[in-house]
């Protein structure tokens, strides 16, 4: 009983704190995700590094 009059409200304590969290999650406007990692660069970035490489690769057989 007496194990009963302490747990139980460190438990309520918990439940109620992650239904807060929970409801502060779903209200909350949605955030925009931005990805790190990518499988196919874009294409806008592609043709800027590819061209100083075979400037370079032009120089060494003009060479």
């Amino acid at each position: 009983m007496a194990l009963v009059a302490v747990l139980l409200p460190l438990v309520l304590l918990g439940a109620l704190l992650a239904l807060g969290w929970y409801e502060e999650l779903m209200l909350s406007p949605p955030r925009r995700r931005v990805r790190h990692l990518r499988l196919v660069p874009d294409p806008v970035d592609e043709p800027a590094q590819a061209a100083p490489a075979e400037a370079a690769l032009g120089r060494r057989h003009a060479a």
